[in-house]
């Protein structure tokens, strides 16, 4: 919807998406803008709270008929699992709320979000993912559906000088 806004507004402006879970460099210009989950304490950076999202953990149910159904933290280790990014961060993170792993655990992983939800959404293994987007495919299952969300904040970010572009602007403001 945002970029439609966006084309509607300004025809002739190109937008490339670099979907990829490292954080770019603005500073450096290899991205006018970028969507985070930690807020930059650069001062040249002009950040924006888009919306705290939550997410869960969640497998198909192609992964879930041939696998036990994890009913709970511990069963996890019985189970596979897909990173974003770096996989010794998700193993410290689990760790920190209650979710038992390690990196044996993880036999898959991806920089790109989308390309590790596509790998769970083919049975590969079990992926956190935000509520809103795993809603939207009926063949993922939560899984240990009483443990608390996974929260997170959602930073729209560019650098102060190029804040002030009208085109970096547009896109700032619409998304």
């Amino acid at each position: 919807e945002a970029l439609t806004i966006i084309r509607s507004r300004a025809p002739r402006l190109w937008v490339e998406i670099v979907a990829t879970n490292d954080i770019s460099d603005l500073k450096r210009r290899e991205a006018d803008i970028a969507i985070r989950h930690v807020r930059p304490d650069q001062p040249d950076l002009v950040a924006k709270l888009i919306r705290d999202a939550k997410g869960y953990f969640y497998a198909s149910e192609t992964y879930l008929a041939q696998r036990k159904r994890p009913k709970t933290a511990a069963d996890l280790l019985q189970h596979d699992f897909i990173a974003y990014g770096d996989s010794q961060a998700m193993v410290d993170y689990m760790a920190t709320i209650d979710l038992p792993i390690t990196l044996e655990n993880i036999p898959y992983g991806s920089t790109s979000i989308a390309a590790a939800w596509a790998l769970a959404r083919a049975g590969l293994g079990i992926a956190a993912m935000e509520d809103r987007i795993a809603e939207t495919a009926p063949e993922m299952e939560r899984i240990l559906p009483d443990h608390p969300a996974i929260s997170f904040p959602i930073w729209l970010v560019t650098h102060r000088e190029i804040h002030t572009s009208p085109r970096i602007r547009l896109v700032f403001d619409t998304l």
